[in-house]
């Protein structure tokens, strides 16, 4: 553990502090700021969805009348309602920025006197904890399955092992669990309340489970519009069947047993199609795959983009073959935009999806035949038709507004002492 280290600098977002409470009164505001403070290590929607979800969460309660401080390393996001204070952390290695920001923060946090503190994996103490990667210890385990050669697997879990970033990662999260001082913990999905319960015995009355949120105005069916575009743009025909990939971690997403169904597909299917793999990722591995199983045509890496709804829009259905994801907020938006969607047990996102009807959810990514038999189900347009129109009325359920209104019950309980019940 960090001990003697320096304090934090702030640095607020406008040039002078927060109005005290009386201040905030006297000009006419009609009552006090609920004040709330979260720890996070990097405020950017460019990081990754935990990130892109956070910062969103945390503009809508400044215009819900919240007072906000975000106690971070870095930040990308200019939000003048937002008050930043920023953490100086030990840069390298690995380990000790994550365990220097997260003593300095939670410090600096208890400083404050919020009304509200809101923990997500960065910090010591909250009182309330979303762990919006899931729980890092059933990440570990289940990840691995990735490794599918027994030496390659030995060599990644000893590396695991002996890896200070993965200790500093798990003790993190296990400090607020372990000391049992918050008031209640909310779960992205499901699954991530089994695993709660399972590796910290938390009681399931102090779970709420609030399942991620989608902006379902901007990923919605009326982007097909951008289907020639983006079809033109990869040389995909129009007749193509388009089946799309989305991560930027290929290997734990399941993109090998993907390419080796597509290559049974291949020889199964009579309409051609395209595999549309979007994000960062080294490519040579799974071209040499494809080229192996003979269908080196069919892969396009289109790389990252800051406009996905128009790949979703050109797309038929994803398929998110994931070894873990506490709530994919990639299959959220898939089936927000209209897309089917076959993923797995190991994606707490699957646990919204009625089998058959907006998509399949797999037993394991590795069952490469049963991954064959539902694509090739997909392959007609009046299933497609169907499981889509599923899919966009699922999503509805699942937007961003509705996951406010659940978040905000959760703070406001909080604020009277009551019991949250989400």
């Amino acid at each position: 553990m960090i001990v003697n280290i320096t304090n934090v600098i702030p640095e607020l977002s406008s040039p002078s502090p927060p109005p005290s409470s009386r201040e905030r009164e006297g000009k006419g505001e009609g009552r006090k700021k609920i004040t709330f403070a979260i720890g996070l290590l990097d405020f950017s929607k460019k990081k990754g969805g935990a990130e892109r979800y956070l910062v969103d969460l945390c503009r809508r309660m400044v215009e819900e009348g919240y007072e906000v401080h975000v106690y971070t390393g870095r930040r990308e996001e200019e939000d003048l309602g937002i008050y930043f204070h920023r953490v100086k952390t030990i840069p390298f290695p690995k380990s000790l920025q994550l365990l220097s920001f997260a003593s300095r923060a939670t410090r600096a946090i208890e400083k404050g006197h919020y009304d509200i503190t809101f923990g997500v994996g960065n910090t010591l103490r909250a009182d309330i904890l979303q762990p919006h990667g899931g729980v890092h210890w059933a990440w570990f385990w289940r990840s691995l399955r990735g490794y599918s050669h027994p030496f390659l697997w030995l060599i990644k879990f000893l590396g695991r092992v002996f890896s200070l970033k993965q200790w500093a990662s798990g003790w993190i999260q296990d400090a607020p669990y372990k000391r049992r001082n918050f008031s209640r913990v909310i779960a992205i999905s499901d699954m991530v309340k089994q695993d709660l319960m399972r590796w910290y015995q938390i009681p399931e009355e102090r779970i709420t489970v609030v399942y991620n949120g989608v902006d379902i105005d901007h990923f919605h069916p009326r982007n097909r519009q951008y289907r020639n575009e983006i079809r033109k743009r990869h040389g995909i025909g129009e007749d193509e069947w388009v089946i799309l990939f989305v991560s930027n971690n290929f290997r734990m997403k399941g993109l090998a047993f993907l390419i080796k169904a597509l290559g049974k597909v291949e020889t199964a299917a009579s309409s051609p199609f395209k595999l549309l793999v979007l994000g960062r990722g080294h490519q040579g591995p799974y071209l040499r795959m494809a080229q192996k199983m003979g269908i080196s045509g069919k892969l396009i890496f289109a790389g990252s983009t800051p406009e996905p709804e128009k790949y979703y829009g050109a797309s038929d259905f994803l398929i998110h073959p994931t070894f873990y994801d506490a709530c994919s907020l990639t299959v959220l938006e898939a089936l927000a935009s209209g897309l089917p969607v076959i993923t797995t047990h190991s994606n707490g996102a699957g646990g919204i999806i009625t089998q058959g009807q907006e998509g399949f959810v797999l037993s394991d990514p590795r069952e490469v035949e049963v991954l064959v038999e539902k694509i090739l189900f997909y392959l007609d347009r009046k299933r497609i038709e169907r499981a889509s129109i599923a899919a966009r009325h699922l999503a509805e359920s699942y937007s961003f507004e509705r996951n406010w209104e659940k978040m905000r019950n959760i703070f406001q309980n909080h604020r009277s002492g009551g019991k949250n019940e989400g």
